[in-house]
């Protein structure tokens, strides 16, 4: 046995290694349990969908159908072929720009929508008309319809270069 100095906490010897490498060792031990474990989670968390992206054109009969977002909003647009008539209703719709401190930041409505589409500008819109729109306040009027994955989507427009915050997607589908 080595003499008493040379022996740690337990009585077992003592790491050669500096104090400030063992903070070197842990923190990239650290570092590496971080991002595999940031990676695992992208990983399990990936379902193939990425940022929608607009389409050029579509018409009433593509968009149609009931459509599902966040925090349980959803809108379903009705087609009627034979009259053209187009009608939607919407259920935990939100208001625009609706601040924190509000009770009330989304409402059920109903209403006619409308298909729009920008010179130039590659991206069909959908337009909502409200019946009883409230007066008050702004609620969310336009989408942008789009493709994610293949999938049909709904999506309020964004700043192109990052992901919009609000995609609603075809129930059941």
């Amino acid at each position: 046995m080595g003499a008493k100095g040379d022996q740690g906490l337990g009585g077992l010897p003592k790491s050669p290694v500096l104090p400030a490498g063992r903070f070197l060792v842990a923190g990239l031990v650290l570092t590496v349990l971080v991002f595999g474990g940031l990676l695992g989670f992208a990983w399990s968390s990936w379902d193939g969908r990425g940022c929608p992206e607009a389409v050029a054109r579509a018409s009433e009969a593509d968009v149609a159908g009931k459509y599902e977002g966040p925090d349980g909003m959803s809108v379903r647009l009705r087609y009627e072929a034979g009259t053209g008539r187009r009608t939607f209703s919407v259920a935990r719709w939100p208001y625009e720009w609706s601040p924190a401190y509000r009770k009330e930041k989304t409402f059920d409505a109903a209403g006619t929508w409308s298909l729009s589409q920008d010179s130039g500008v590659a991206e069909t819109r959908v337009q909502l008309s409200f019946e009883d729109a409230p007066l008050h306040r702004r609620p969310l009027r336009t989408l942008v319809v789009g493709l994610d994955g293949g999938e049909r989507v709904l999506f309020k427009s964004a700043d192109p270069d990052s992901c919009p915050s609000t995609v609603l997607r075809r129930a059941g589908g």
